[in-house]
């Protein structure tokens, strides 16, 4: 469950909680405080109808409608004896006895209910004796159960309120972090440039306000990522310079080693002085190579490319060069396909392809290639022992190697730069690498297939 969710949640559970315990309080105390209230408010509005004339009957019973109208109150008055003389409103049960007798000595009787209830003596205005009785309660409806929906009504209305308002201050809360979540995952991946705005700390009502803990999040995460990039950038520049300067040395090996004698006992020496020496100058080329990709960030010599054309040409390389040859490298049938590329990084990442899947794979390798909607994808297969799974992401790292386990026949395992740079010539033409497994057959897989997917590109 996501964090603003998880705010939300808790934020309700409270709420909830809240307006339970307050309507609780409210039905075990607070109604019966109000009940008393409302009682003694009765006793007065029946003291107070002391005046009116019992004689006239018509302004007695408009005085007690105008009572009952406006405060929604049943009202009876009595003769001594308990027999209605005049009413309003819902019929009232006879008082009981003793608050008839004390009404009767000139006392007023009031009673908490429910409903509230107030029995007053009415005084005959000359003598003061009491001459009949006036009955006032609240109108059953107030108290009873649908009497009490209205604060509860109430109470849901402003957790609903509450609710809503929540909702998106719980969204603000989380999006800082949902920020910093996208920004970690993308540096992970290998952007080195990703940060994360600061989130303002002040309002127009604070200008200057304290940082709170996600601003300073923020700002370590930021500090962290800049010097993750400047470490990086350091040691692949550092990387790219010694290769550099390498360059000369090496030329000088080659040139003293053509110039030896090469005598028929040397001769094996020399030849394997020799392939070390290409191996050396193998890895040189490729840390300059994907160094210079680095730098620029862009393919430079985009041209319209035809994808079989090109893998005809890797083909017949393979047919030559030494690295591969005796190994089995053909080009799988397929319909024609154009795209917008620069050709001599494609050539020389689908190369490292084949090199690597000569290295480590067995015969045939197949390579192969298909459009997929604005997509096409260069697929090479190999029929040896596979990638295991958990590996698959780790090879395209730098100068990362499986075991020497997997190289057939013992030779040179390279130096893990190969499938470096193939997935940094898909990433500058927009791109990406994948590794999996060549074929899968009764839920067993074999060989090693990587594929290399670039955009079409425009006009094609």
């Amino acid at each position: 469950m996501r964090l603003h969710s998880r705010v939300y949640l808790h934020s309700l559970m409270v709420l909830l909680v809240v307006g339970a315990a307050t309507s609780l309080v409210f039905a075990v105390g607070g109604r019966g405080v109000l009940m008393r209230e409302m009682g003694e408010r009765m006793a007065r509005h029946a003291a107070g109808l002391a005046a009116e004339r019992l004689t006239d009957r018509a302004a007695l019973v408009a005085r007690l409608e105008q009572l009952h109208a406006d405060f929604d109150l049943d009202v009876v008055v009595r003769d001594l004896e308990g027999r209605p003389l005049a009413a309003a409103g819902g019929p009232l049960p006879p008082p009981a006895p003793a608050a008839l007798t004390a009404a009767r000595d000139g006392r007023a009787v009031a009673r908490a209910g429910p409903p509230p209830f107030a029995l007053a003596p009415v005084r005959d205005p000359g003598s003061g004796a009491v001459v009949a009785t006036i009955e006032v309660a609240a109108a059953h409806h107030r108290f009873g159960p649908p009497g009490l929906l209205r604060p509860l009504l109430l109470v849901a209305l402003l957790l609903g309120v509450v609710a809503v308002v929540t909702r998106p201050l719980s969204r603000r809360l989380s999006r800082p972090l949902e920020r910093l979540t996208d920004a970690a995952r993308r540096l992970g991946g290998g952007d080195l440039a990703a940060r994360v705005s600061v989130p303002a700390a002040g309002r127009w009502w604070r200008r200057r306000a304290p940082a709170d803990e996600i601003a300073e999040l923020t700002r370590a995460f930021n500090d962290m990522a800049g010097r993750i990039e400047r470490l990086v950038r350091g040691e692949k520049e550092l990387l790219a310079n010694v290769s550099h300067e390498l360059r000369s040395p090496l030329a000088r090996l080659r040139m003293a080693l053509a110039l030896l004698p090469r005598a028929p006992a040397d001769e094996a020496r020399l030849v394997e002085a020799e392939r070390d020496l290409a191996e050396l100058e193998r890895l040189i080329d490729d840390v300059l190579a994907t160094a210079r990709l680095e730098a620029t960030g862009l393919p430079t010599h985009l041209a319209e490319v035809d994808a079989r054309a090109l893998l005809t040409a890797v083909a017949e390389r393979a047919r030559h060069d030494p690295a591969v040859a005796g190994r089995e490298v053909r080009v799988a049938e397929g319909e024609p396909v154009t795209l917008v590329a620069d050709e001599a990084l494609l050539r020389r990442a689908l190369w490292n392809l084949v090199e690597n899947a000569a290295k480590y794979g067995a015969p045939p390798i197949t390579l192969s290639s298909a459009r997929a909607g604005d997509t096409v994808v260069f697929g090479v297969d190999d029929d040896g022992a596979g990638i295991p799974a958990p590996a698959r992401e780790r090879v395209l790292d730098p100068f990362q190697r499986l075991d020497a386990a997997r190289t057939p026949g013992g030779g040179p395992a390279g130096f893990g730069l190969g499938l470096t740079f193939a997935r940094r010539v898909a990433e500058v033409h927009g791109g990406r690498i994948a590794v999996g497994p060549a074929s899968l057959a009764g839920g067993i897989e074999r060989g090693c297939r990587v594929t290399l997917s670039v955009p079409v590109g425009e006009g094609v």
